[in-house]
């Protein structure tokens, strides 16, 4: 299910919004190695990180997402490049 997921949240802009207001949500993002690999390679997903400012908090108030936003380049590349992100 994880798969299916993270290929609806690079193309759908409205689950993106709930991402935002889901806990649950971003815990699984947290934990879900795939998931964060789309969230590097998917330019539609960075863009809308940077336009959202709920996701941009919920991102810096979770460990282990900060973690694997380290570990990934492109992710960390278009973070630096980010204003609102960064």
């Amino acid at each position: 299910n994880s798969v299916l997921m993270s290929e609806s949240l690079s193309n759908s802009v409205s689950l993106s919004e709930s991402m935002s207001n889901s806990v649950l949500m971003s815990e699984s993002l947290s934990n879900s190695v795939s998931m964060s690999e789309s969230l590097s390679n998917s330019v539609s997903m960075s863009e809308s990180l940077s336009n959202s400012v709920s996701m941009s908090e919920s991102l810096s108030n979770s460990v282990s997402m900060s973690e694997s936003l380290s570990n990934s380049v492109s992710m960390s590349e278009s973070l630096s490049n980010s204003v609102s992100l960064s």
